[in-house]
């Protein structure tokens, strides 16, 4: 007569998040920070922000962001100055990172074809004319 098989102990709500943040490093670099660290990034900007707007009012802190107000002529400069930096380097910072992660994400997909295939499908994205006519009676 055999044996049932052994249960297995349920994961602990430790134990599954362990794997949960494991089962991230397949992603490259850059998705992997998106998914572990920038949510620490994010939740200082918006915390920033949203203090901004109960003490300093919502389009007081909206507008020190973006740089239509000096941070000097808040009745909280201590805090405008916080959201002014933030506005002017963390903004447009992550905004550029972004942005030439997708131009050299399309940079490395169009290096690793051959170049006859690259030529033959820029020529075929342009809709140009195509090549010139042959010369009459040449071959």
């Amino acid at each position: 007569m055999s044996s049932p098989p052994p249960s297995v102990p349920d994961d602990t709500v430790r134990e599954e998040l362990r794997d949960l943040i494991r089962s991230v490093a397949f992603l490259n670099r850059t998705h992997h920070w998106l998914v572990t660290r920038a949510w620490v990034w994010l939740a200082g900007f918006c915390s920033l922000y949203i203090l901004g707007g109960l003490l300093l009012g919502w389009s007081a802190a909206y507008e020190v962001l973006v740089g239509l107000t000096a941070p000097s002529d808040c009745s909280r400069p201590w805090l405008a100055y916080g959201l002014s930096l933030t506005g002017g380097l963390l903004v447009p910072g992550l905004t550029g990172a972004a942005t030439g992660y997708i131009v050299t994400r399309q940079i490395e997909r169009r290096r690793s074809m051959a170049l006859a295939e690259l030529l033959r499908q820029m020529r075929a994205q342009s809709g140009g004319p195509g090549p010139p006519p042959l010369p009459r009676g040449s071959t």
